[in-house]
């Protein structure tokens, strides 16, 4: 009975650890999703969504010398199903470039061929992580009778770095920026 006793408080202790050190990596992680909504208009929804971006140091470095980040923000809208795969309505990506031009000194932000710049860093991060009227689908694809559940998320796309990073991010967390699957129920109105 002692034994027992022992036991299932080490294994309280080593659960309780394993959940904080999830925590702490889940906070110091890249990139996190905030909220994310639909909104309609008159023929389609639009994505309205705030991110979180932490740069680490690699990877601000990397980017004060001029290496470009390219993200890719991915939304899904299925339908579930009770005894099959899901039905995938509508999948879409969209391409968010981060660069540092050295020569000007300003961050330029690229989104959906619309360049921004900013003097610092802090302000360039802060409109990163404000996405505000992306289309994403059009109300005619939904059917009346049937529930959605909607999904987002955001990475940095490895494939777009330079060679020689490409080779330091294979098994490295400063350049596994992904944030987790953000899922929700939308009130779709038709």
């Amino acid at each position: 009975m002692r034994f027992y006793k022992k036991t299932n408080t080490s294994v309280i202790v080593l659960c309780c650890l394993i959940l904080v050190s999830s925590a702490v990596w889940a906070a110091n992680s890249g990139l996190n999703i905030r909220t994310a909504e639909l909104v309609p208009t008159d023929e389609s929804y639009l994505l309205n969504a705030d991110f979180e971006l932490n740069l680490s140091e690699e990877a601000e470095d990397a980017l004060n010398k001029g290496v470009q980040l390219n993200f890719l923000i991915e939304f899904q809208l299925s339908s579930p199903r009770k005894y099959w795969f899901d039905d995938e309505i509508v999948t879409v990506t969209s391409n968010v470039a981060f660069s540092y031009h050295a020569l000007s000194r300003q961050y330029l932000l690229i989104r959906n061929n619309h360049q921004q710049t900013f003097t610092s860093l802090q302000e360039a991060k802060a409109e990163f992580s404000i996405l505000r009227g992306w289309k994403v689908f059009d109300k005619s694809l939904l059917k009346k009778d049937e529930s959605y559940q909607a999904a987002l998320r955001i990475r940095l796309d490895q494939s777009k770095l330079p060679k020689p990073i490409q080779v330091d991010a294979l098994g490295s967390d400063a350049w596994n920026m992904v944030s987790q699957r953000f899922n929700w129920t939308p009130a779709l109105a038709f």
